[in-house]
């Protein structure tokens, strides 16, 4: 039999009629019908893959509750750690953002005044040093705020 015959709907064998999963049945007649994997009509009440579903549910949210408690404290490092990680980002931005603006300065000033390279370079080592005033800054102010919570934890 050739597969492309004309009438033909379905290829494959015409008296083919097997179980693909449990509750899904492939009939040439009818195409798929879904039943009841048991073949016995639904019940009303909870099935007992209902049960198993609801307990296995439970006994997550158990064990992901008990792996919140052990990473508490792991969890507060990891802040800090981010925080710090922050800060460092935070210096980056400011150096990088002063060269920048100075730059920009330098570059608008050349453009209006048609003194080509020498403002932008005057202005980007003008930024370049605003940005090292701002890193130090930022730098000072962390080792002071870590010696303040130093000083804190050795009192109590």
């Amino acid at each position: 039999m050739l597969l492309d015959t004309v009438g033909s709907r379905n290829y494959g064998a015409r008296d083919f009629e097997g179980t693909l999963l449990p509750g899904v049945r492939l009939g040439w007649s009818g195409g798929f019908k879904v039943t009841n994997p048991d073949d016995k009509p639904a019940s009303k009440g909870t099935s007992p893959r209902q049960s198993e579903t609801s307990e296995l549910a439970a006994r997550i949210r158990k064990a992901q509750d008990a792996r919140a408690a052990a990473n508490g404290s792991q969890q507060a490092s990891r802040q800090g750690d981010m925080s710090t990680l922050a800060r460092g980002l935070r210096i980056g931005a400011e150096f990088v953002a002063a060269i920048l603006v100075g730059s920009g300065i330098g570059y608008l000033i050349d453009m209006f005044a048609g003194t080509s390279p020498w403002a932008l370079l005057i202005m980007f080592m003008v930024g370049f040093a605003a940005g090292i005033v701002n890193v130090t800054r930022v730098v000072a102010e962390l080792n002071a705020d870590k010696t303040a919570s130093t000083d804190a934890d050795s009192v109590d």
